[in-house]
């Protein structure tokens, strides 16, 4: 067995230094704006792209192996544990649900919503219905979640505490939670409420893309997106901001989707076959800060990284 000692990092290393604040905050953002990009790419191909009866064969395999992904980092340490429910997460939503619930909104009729002006992407496709009118279990849910006192999601525990909701209790002393059920089950949630809030925002049945309060809104929620960016990079310990990066890039990810949606930002990672260079570079990021993060030395009686 490993011991303290053996793990302890190599100072020298030229990485060492990439996973301390404010670096290590740093590659996160890159980690996981890099892995929104391919997602989009990832879902483009399999709805658009491939042919029947690949373009459900493909998704249903992928997100298979995304709950393969999650199982294998249960009883993993804190960084490793992180980095596989994280990614296993990645590979459940952007298959079966991108790619799920079109199938789902073409096969119950749901209907198309577009805006009489303005850019029509900005509308609400049969599967965004599906998903927008799905918002109501998303809040429900989550205050149930909220009650329990053992979840240490920092957004929960800050509502708590504005409260003043004392009667949930104390934590649980020396309680430990599985990170990968952790890090997949917040990918999820975070994942589903900003993409009902970006709907919400932009339907046009309500006040549409370009309402005054609409901008106003859309305002709030990037300065709150930039808040969270900030805040990550003062994070230290690895596998603790790993699970801290899935909420904060996962409500900055709203800046530039909002701003495509305003005709502002060029989403390039839709076009593959027009960038593939620019896909290519952003693959390779990704690879390697994945790299550098799952080689972090880690303490073997606590999980934590030894950073």
């Amino acid at each position: 067995m490993e011991t303290i000692a053996q793990a302890i990092p190599d100072k020298t290393q030229p990485t060492s230094r990439l996973r301390k604040a404010p670096f290590l905050g740093i590659l996160l953002l890159g980690l996981m704006l890099g892995e929104k990009m391919l997602a989009h790419t990832y879902t483009v191909l399999t709805i658009y792209v491939l042919p029947e009866p690949w373009k459900y064969w493909v998704p249903f395999i992928v997100g298979l192996a995304g709950f393969w992904l999650v199982m294998r980092g249960m009883g993993r340490d804190e960084v490793k544990g992180s980095l596989l429910g994280y990614a296993g997460a990645v590979l459940i939503w952007m298959s079966w649900f991108e790619s799920g619930l079109p199938l789902l909104a073409a096969y119950n009729e749901v209907p198309v919503f577009l805006p009489t002006e303005g850019n029509k992407m900005a509308g609400l496709l049969g599967e965004h219905v599906i998903l927008q009118a799905s918002g109501i279990f998303c809040l429900v849910t989550l205050f149930f979640i909220m009650l329990n006192k053992d979840v240490r999601c920092r957004m929960l525990i800050w509502i708590r505490r504005r409260l003043g909701m004392t009667v949930i209790g104390k934590p649980t002393q020396g309680y430990r939670p599985n990170v990968a059920r952790v890090a997949a089950f917040e990918y999820i949630y975070v994942t589903w409420f900003m993409y009902v809030l970006t709907l919400v925002l932009v339907d046009p049945r309500l006040l549409g893309l370009y309402h005054p309060l609409t901008y106003v809104l859309c305002g709030l929620v990037m300065l709150w997106g930039v808040y969270l960016g900030y805040k990550l990079t003062t994070q230290r310990e690895v596998g603790l901001s790993v699970r801290y990066a899935i909420g904060a890039v996962g409500v900055l990810w709203f800046i530039p989707e909002i701003l495509a949606l305003y005709e502002v930002f060029y989403e390039f990672y839709l076009r593959v076959d027009k960038h593939p260079v620019a896909m290519s570079i952003v693959l390779l990021m990704v690879i390697w800060i994945w790299r550098v993060l799952w080689k972090t030395p880690v303490n073997p009686s606590t999980g934590k990284s030894l950073t």
